[in-house]
């Protein structure tokens, strides 16, 4: 059963794209009912839909202040149920007194199931009100004034919004600025200003503050909570930058620009109490060898990660670089292999980024390791010569897809094969396996998923590569940036009064 809609637009604009994707017993149900509020969400709590609906994990706040990130399932949902049962299987452990709700969202561009982290004591008191419609529109205006859980669901649906196809019609294009708006920041920052918007709302909901517009001093005292809660600086910077851009994109006054907000942010830096910052490690070439050499190479599993880890660290590529390579965008030859990435966090235009690994004699060439890897998974990539385009052919190009582990034979019958997905690894799924394959070569440290680039541009660093070669290779735009990522441990050997002392 669905717990709600989340409905962007009026009913009858969303009923076509509704009616293309349910079974034809609910498409006769829709067409020849009246139906509204309550019954409506019954209808399409039965539904089935056809293609599938991806189901995702919104981002919300914790009882303790942490946030839990937007997550995308790997599998999609046919009906609710099956959402709910995939979102309970993906689920960590509940806080006391929370459960999830899943709703449909529908809007101009998709459906999905959208599974939301809801207090047990919020959640009973709506359901027990008696003919409670549990219909809740998103306006395509901004919500100024109205209930923060409107603003949030608003800003989530805004900057997840797709650029709809053209038709001729005003309203068409007047929806495709703001998929472009959106299209202008990466996706990991929409990631991040989707929480730190829902974390704003959820807080000024417990206080009975209005969410949009906000008042200077309610952003100071946020950023003052969430400090208070041990929040790093970098964390409450973002959620000052993503207060401004709700702000920005709602037409309205900034309130995170009154000095009040600055100084509180500068004693926030300066205060003893702060966090003090993550230190990441790298994996450097004598550690990513050793972390290498444990894979056992006995599953198409072990073949890609042992390419993710060989690449990330051959050329230096952050974890969603690594997680957006297409197999089209891979040539090679005798001596080298060529990624092409469309996008890149220093490629602001878009204008594409080659990286360059040579091909090497040890077992460690990433190259050979590529090779390994395509040859044990059979991929291929898409034939740009077919004159029909097949109806998943962006779905099929994935370098580094998902692998579901097949199941227990029984009775000695031939156990099955690996079944490959369509679909790439995410960029949290990258840092994971990073993290993972450390841990089982017994390698400490805290690793993450910058660590393969980290590591690279120390060993470079090492081997007493000069700045210019080493800006080159990351790709950084500022050498202040770059010096930040060269773990040198050589601070004694290297003093310069170490011989005239």
């Amino acid at each position: 059963m669905l717990d709600s809609l989340l409905l962007t637009g009026s009913w009858p604009d969303l009923l076509p794209l509704v009616l293309e994707q349910v079974d034809r017993l609910t498409r006769q149900r829709l067409i020849h009912t009246e139906v509204t509020g309550d019954g409506l969400r019954h209808i399409l709590s039965t539904a089935r839909f056809s293609p599938a609906l991806p189901v995702f994990i919104s981002g919300s706040m914790l009882p303790d202040g942490s946030f839990l990130p937007d997550t995308k399932l790997s599998e999609c949902a046919e009906y609710a149920a099956k959402a709910r049962t995939l979102v309970e299987a993906a689920a960590f452990s509940l806080p006391n007194r929370y459960h999830f709700e899943v709703a449909l969202e529908i809007n101009r561009q998709r459906l999905a199931f959208v599974a939301s982290l809801v207090a047990l004591d919020q959640s009973q008191t709506a359901s027990d009100l008696p003919g409670k419609d549990r219909i809740r529109p998103i306006a395509a205006s901004a919500p100024i004034g109205q209930d923060p859980a409107n603003v949030a669901r608003w800003f989530t649906a805004l900057v997840e919004a797709e650029v709809p196809k053209h038709d001729g019609q005003l309203k068409t294009s007047q929806a495709a600025v703001g998929a472009f708006v959106q299209l202008g920041k990466a996706a990991n920052t929409r990631r991040a200003y989707r929480s730190a918007v829902r974390g704003w709302c959820a807080w000024v909901a417990r206080h009975e503050l209005p969410a949009l517009p906000a008042r200077s001093e309610d952003v100071a005292t946020y950023l003052a909570d969430l400090a208070l809660r041990g929040r790093k600086p970098a964390t409450i910077e973002l959620h000052r930058a993503a207060l401004r851009y709700l702000h920005h994109i709602s037409h309205l006054p900034i309130p995170t620009t009154h000095v009040l907000v600055s100084e509180t942010l500068a004693g926030i830096h300066r205060s003893p109490r702060k966090t003090p910052p993550r230190q990441v490690k790298g994996l450097t070439w004598e550690m990513i060898c050793e972390v290498v050499d444990r894979i056992p190479m006995t599953s198409l599993v072990d073949a890609r990660d042992r390419a993710i880890l060989l690449l990330g660290y051959g050329g230096a590529l952050r974890r969603s670089e690594l997680a957006a390579i297409q197999l089209e965008h891979v040539s090679l030859d005798e001596d080298c292999m060529r990624i092409t990435l469309p996008h890149s966090k220093g490629d602001k235009k878009h204008q594409g980024t080659t990286i360059v690994i040579p091909r090497g004699i040890t077992r460690h060439c990433p190259v050979r390791a590529w090779e390994t890897w395509l040859r044990q998974s059979k991929l291929t990539p898409r034939n740009k010569n077919k004159a029909t385009k097949p109806e998943n052919e962006n779905e099929m190009t994935a370098a580094f897809p998902r692998i579901w582990l097949p199941a227990a034979s029984k009775n000695n019958e031939t156990p099955p094969i690996h079944r490959i997905g369509t679909q790439s690894l995410s960029d949290f799924s990258v840092a994971t396996i990073i993290k993972k394959r450390c841990q089982a070569a017994g390698i400490e440290g805290d690793f993450s998923g910058h660590s393969l680039r980290r590591g690279a541009i120390t060993t470079g660093a090492q081997d007493g590569l000069d700045l210019i070669s080493l800006k080159r290779f990351s790709r950084h735009r500022d050498y202040r940036v770059l010096e930040t990522y060269i773990e040198d441990d050589h601070a004694l050997s290297r003093h310069p009064g170490k011989s005239r002392f």
